[in-house]
């Protein structure tokens, strides 16, 4: 399959945000990840974001996940890769 360039562009109003907890639900049409912060010490947290994922962009996301962070702590860390 070939690849294509896409242009993404950002809205200048977008911000990162800072979550410290996931979750996972998996279901045959869609895979839901859900991104919150859990305020440090209690027991409460805001959801921060949730993405829908079909399951082939799925595998897509977490195979290129796990590359690019194998690559990055490899080359950074000295580590060896699994």
């Amino acid at each position: 399959m070939e690849q294509k360039q896409i242009a993404i562009t950002a809205p200048t109003s977008t911000l990162a945000s800072f979550v410290n907890a996931t979750q996972v639900t998996v279901s045959d049409d869609s895979v839901i990840i859900q991104f919150a912060y859990v305020r440090p010490n209690t027991t409460t947290g805001q959801l921060v974001s949730e993405i829908v994922l079909s399951p082939k962009h799925a595998i897509e996301f977490s195979k290129a996940l796990d590359t690019t962070i194998k690559q990055h702590f490899t080359r950074h860390l000295g580590t060896e890769g699994d």
